[in-house]
């Protein structure tokens, strides 16, 4: 097989070319003057001049589909551009037809309710099936979305720190902590800062979802009754719900002493299953759950 690098042409565009590497009559690359290469080119298509400087759409310039405008400032081939933001950033490796059409994002713009962003991360695909990112975009929702906060009125208050209104930030902390990460459990904002209304890297943990149900609140038909009490007809009950199963801790004179009959349980449950997953959850939050303290205005 004859070796044909080295070998000089021109193209039907007038640029100088020259087969660097050859491999086989369908696999060559070529090199123009100005440095740029394209790969895995026929001999044939060299040698009739059919082969395109990819460098002729440096320069072009397009409107995202976020309202960026963005300019081609470096080709090595279709699926292999450089371009730059009008915000300054540059992203490689695009292809030519998304660009064309508008098709590429910032990974810097607050597509996510208005206030997140993917910023420097891998390449994560699909997104929407990354337990990272799924937890994530719950976060973001809890804190930015007005339909989440009129629906969950709990969530009223609650921010997310702005360092992880980036999800590169968010993901590099949950890769930490994945050991702590399966997938049935949650990110948790409430136990390791007792009325804690923002999620951060310093007030939150992952816990299984039966440390992290005896933490959701609930406030329907509570009036002005303690937490864990509820009325009935002449005395006042004690009512518990741990995981899967309510528990009726009996009836009383007054709401105070439903609510200590609430409380001892509670504080109980939540020691019983700090122990069980001792090692599993952090340390942290294992100190946190061992001290919790059931307050009457929980």
């Amino acid at each position: 097989m004859k070796c044909r690098v080295g070998e000089k042409y021109i193209t039907n565009e007038g640029y100088n070319i020259e087969i660097v590497e050859y491999i086989n009559s369908n696999n060559c690359t070529v090199q123009f003057k100005d440095g740029s290469r394209l790969y895995n080119r026929a001999f044939g298509d060299i040698k009739r001049g059919e082969v395109k400087n990819p460098n002729n759409k440096v320069g072009e310039k397009y409107k995202t589909l976020e309202g960026y405008t963005i300019e081609i400032i470096k080709v090595q081939g279709w699926g292999n551009c450089t371009i730059l933001f009008d915000t300054g950033l540059i992203l490689y490796n695009k292809n030519y037809g998304a660009i064309k059409k508008g098709n590429v994002k910032n990974p810097f713009h607050p597509s996510v309710f208005g206030v997140g962003y993917l910023g420097n991360c891998p390449d994560i695909f699909p997104l929407n099936k990354n337990k990272n990112y799924t937890a994530w975009k719950h976060m973001i929702e809890r804190g930015y979305s007005s339909k989440k906060k009129l629906k969950t009125p709990s969530y009223k208050e609650v921010t997310v720190h702005k360092d992880w209104h980036c999800f590169s930030n968010f993901n590099d902390w949950c890769n930490v902590n994945r050991k702590f990460y399966t997938k049935d459990w949650h990110l948790d904002k409430d136990i390791l800062v007792k009325g804690n209304k923002i999620y951060s890297p310093e007030t939150c943990c992952f816990v299984p979802d039966e440390i992290n149900l005896l933490f959701v609140k609930n406030d329907i038909n509570r009036g002005e009754l303690p937490i864990g009490v509820h009325k009935g007809r002449n005395k006042f009950k004690a009512v518990c719900s741990t995981y899967n199963q309510v528990n009726r801790l009996g009836t009383f004179n007054t709401p105070l002493e439903a609510f200590q009959a609430y409380k001892t349980f509670k504080e109980s449950h939540i020691k019983k299953l700090a122990n069980k997953w001792c090692g599993q959850i952090t340390k942290r939050c294992y100190e946190a759950l061992m001290n919790y303290k059931v307050e009457i205005e929980d």
